[in-house]
């Protein structure tokens, strides 16, 4: 495997990361003008899922075999996306767009959600160096379903609906799917080829997106099955990244991912004052989304890495003073 996999950015995660946000895109904004079944070919949800599962790969990928220094961690991460969501959330509240909010669950719900699995990872990693990873993710499919169950869903099953209290507690399994891909990744062995696991991946995302329109089986009964066909997807690309080469339009693409899933809404609502037929307002949206990656996006996430190495740097030279003290009171 090449070296480029224990670099920042893992190659064939990026491709994901595009496909995944361009699906939300065309759900949201092309989706609901297609005919007949052609709608259930951009699913939205089980994009995010799939997001969830690429967020506990890349959390945990790096910290398999070190120590985690939570202060860094979590600054870190916290910068990464907390400024450029609030950007989004005021320009959309300045557009009028009410329901973007951390609460209603409109966008905004799954940043919550990986606000909440940032915070518990430090807690996550030692009990999962303790007893593994698949008992944790045991016990956290056991309390997805039971409050997904125990609540209920909205009427079109969205796993989105419980409110940022218990959003997160639905979505978790596909979050630990990740760490445990992660975790497990040089050992796992995945039969077929990349374009059989993205066809299977299409098909079966597309075939739930249906159920949940017109059947009682919702989004929040299939997306935790759903992650773990997410994950083998996950590693097949990246797998076919490393033997032949990222697909380099959609890594790309996919670097500025959060961009086009924070902003996308945003600008279409701006759009359409113009123009309405919705392949150019798709079109002119995801332009629109590149001032956002390129100015408020991508200097978070430099500013993020900065403050994180600082922090590891302080936490490194209080150890070796701390080391040094211990070591002059023992000569005393």
């Amino acid at each position: 495997m090449r070296s480029s996999q224990h670099s920042n950015r893992i190659a064939g995660l990026d491709t994901v990361r595009a496909v995944a946000a361009l699906s939300v895109v065309f759900a949201h904004l092309l989706g609901p003008s297609m005919p007949g079944v052609s709608r259930y070919i951009f699913t939205g949800h089980p994009a995010v899922i799939a997001f969830f599962v690429i967020s506990g790969f890349c959390i945990h990928y790096p910290y398999r075999r070190q120590e985690l220094r939570t202060a860094p961690f979590l600054a870190g991460r916290f910068l990464r996306i907390v400024p450029p969501s609030a950007v989004a959330f005021l320009m959309a509240q300045a557009l009028g767009i009410r329901a973007y909010n951390p609460i209603d669950g409109f966008i905004l719900w799954s940043v919550v959600c990986e606000t909440v699995y940032y915070c518990l990872y430090p807690l996550f990693l030692p009990a999962a160096r303790r007893i593994g990873w698949p008992l944790i993710i045991a016990a956290s499919v056991i309390a997805s379903y039971g409050v997904a169950i125990g609540v209920g869903p909205d009427r079109y099953g969205n796993a989105q609906s419980y409110g940022p209290l218990l959003n997160w507690i639905v979505g978790l399994p596909a979050w630990l799917i990740g760490c445990y891909l992660a975790e497990n990744f040089d050992r796992l062995k995945l039969a077929g080829n990349v374009w059989l696991w993205r066809a299977v991946t299409a098909a079966i995302a597309s075939v739930l997106y249906w159920a949940t329109m017109n059947t009682p089986v919702g989004f929040y009964l299939t997306m935790t099955p759903f992650s773990a066909l997410a994950g083998c997807w996950i590693m097949a690309e990246i797998r076919n990244a490393a033997d032949r080469g990222p697909v380099k339009t959609l890594e790309v693409i996919g670097a500025a991912c959060f961009s086009i899933y924070l902003v996308h809404i945003i600008a279409a609502t701006a759009v359409e004052w113009l123009v309405t037929p919705p392949i150019v307002v798709c079109i002119l949206s995801l332009a629109l989304v590149y001032p956002f990656y390129r100015w408020i996006e991508k200097p978070c996430h430099a500013a993020a890495r900065r403050a994180k190495a600082k922090l590891e740097q302080l936490g490194s030279r209080r150890v070796s003073e701390e080391s040094d003290r211990i070591a002059i009171g023992d000569r005393a």
